[in-house]
């Protein structure tokens, strides 16, 4: 018997607490089976996220750039541009900088998307 081991991304979660939530369950399970996770610029505004990037191993975590409804602000139109703020927010809860949160995640994307190296002037 032989279990192949798949690679995931996990998107739009939320919750209050790891401990009651369903969700936080299937996140544990998630990063059980190696997935990764995506934190939008709405963590500028969710609690949820924020739990997620704090519970999550800084080495699961990916930055989410393009959905249109998970901006800063709520009901405005999403930019990729954001995601500079969910590197400021991600570099706060983490403690460590903003340079770390970037070269983290996007070593991250690259283990998660390898050809993405092809489209990446590193």
């Amino acid at each position: 018997w032989y279990q192949r081991r798949v690679r995931g991304i996990n998107a739009e979660y939320g919750g209050s607490s790891p401990a009651d939530c369903l969700v936080f369950q299937a996140i544990r399970q998630g990063v059980q089976d190696g997935h990764y996770f995506s934190i939008a610029p709405s963590i500028v505004r969710d609690p949820s996220q924020k739990l997620v990037a704090t519970t999550v191993p800084f080495d699961r975590l990916v930055l989410e750039s393009d959905a249109p409804a998970l901006g800063p602000v709520i009901r405005e139109r999403n930019s990729p541009l954001n995601v500079l703020q969910t590197v400021d927010v991600l570099a706060e809860l983490l403690g460590c900088s903003k340079e770390c949160v970037i070269e983290t995640t996007t070593q991250n994307a690259l283990r998660l998307f390898p050809k993405l190296k092809n489209f990446l002037k590193l």
